[in-house]
């Protein structure tokens, strides 16, 4: 029963009391410190959540009859009378595989090596079970009334004008645009926006955006020439209409086959490619020309030695031919 009403906290989000929250939340932080560090105290849950004594005894009681429950049938913690904590056993699984996974851990302990990981969404409470340190691209200077202006517009679905530093064009020049998104390239944020100047989706540099104005204006269908001459064409300018960002394209990456077999193998292993030699990676064709640019799949890296591309696209016909479509 117990099993049953916490995982209905999950599907029934708006419906969950902040007490209701602390309790999963507790349960999680349980499950987290056993996988991460193997042991837990009383003590980790009344520092971290503040809670009684006699409520973390009762936690721990949960805990249990939670991985009771659980199939396989498992103990997953036991109580060390020496230590006087409590410590993962042999048979240990996750009960919330999602949050105990290599990918969070390694997601959240990027976080914390870069004192960016919020406390209340720090588990590791200060205690970090390995050092760790991430390389990150330079910082790039965001305005904060930027950030207000732009997530209004997309909340209202409004338009707004913007003072944007073109990298072609070489000077500041003044757009309106309705923006609908962010976008993360892996390197810099942008903002997906329709450009009504230039009557098309477009992406902007966030950092490159020197002023804007604050939204007042709904942001209305673009309606404008037709440049085939066929009077005037009425276009809707919100996320739904943006066809290559709700268009998903699946890149089919291989083993660059100009390495040797060895370095073949090791890379095969790395990326995780079974028997059908490729693994599939999916993205946003509004990204598509940032994820090939970041992987090095583009003409121009064809010019590199091998071993600096180590991927290469299986269905590179297809993807080179929705670039020039973009």
């Amino acid at each position: 029963m117990v099993k049953k009403e916490i995982a209905s906290q999950k599907s029934e989000k708006s419906e969950i009391t902040p007490n209701k929250w602390s309790i999963r939340r507790r349960m999680e932080f349980i499950d987290f410190r056993l996988s991460v560090e193997g042991k837990i105290n009383r003590s980790d849950l009344v520092n971290f959540f503040g809670i009684s004594v006699p409520q973390s005894s009762l936690d721990f009681s949960l805990y249990r009859e939670l991985v009771k429950n659980c199939k396989p049938s498992r103990e997953n913690l036991r109580y060390d009378v020496h230590k006087k904590l409590y410590v993962r056993t042999d048979d240990f699984k996750p009960v919330f595989p999602d949050e105990c996974s290599p990918d969070h851990f390694l997601e959240d302990l990027a976080l914390v090596s870069r004192d960016s990981l919020s406390d209340s969404r720090n588990f590791f409470n200060g205690r970090f079970p390995v050092a760790a340190a991430t390389l990150v691209p330079p910082k790039r200077k965001v305005e904060a009334k930027l950030l207000c202006n732009l997530i209004d517009a997309i909340n209202e679905h409004m338009a707004m004008h913007i003072v944007y530093m073109s990298l072609s064009q070489g000077k500041y020049m003044d757009y309106l645009i309705a923006p609908h998104s962010f976008a993360y390239d892996g390197f810099r944020w942008h903002i997906r926006a329709y450009c009504y100047d230039r009557h098309e989706f477009r992406d902007y540099v966030l950092s490159r955006i020197k002023s804007s104005d604050t939204p007042k204006i709904m942001a209305p269908n673009d309606r404008f020439p037709d440049p085939l001459g066929n009077g005037f064409r009425e276009v809707g300018t919100d996320a739904a209409s943006d066809a290559d960002w709700n268009e998903k394209v699946v890149l089919k990456l291989k083993i660059n086959p100009e390495l040797s077999e060895n370095e073949r193998n090791v890379l095969a292993l790395d990326y995780g490619i079974g028997n059908n030699g490729y693994i599939e990676h999916e993205v946003r064709k509004a990204l598509l020309f940032y994820a090939v640019r970041n992987l090095k799949l583009t003409e121009d890296y064809k010019k590199l030695p091998a071993i600096e591309r180590q991927l290469v696209l299986d269905n590179e016909k297809e993807i080179f031919s929705l670039l020039k479509t973009e």
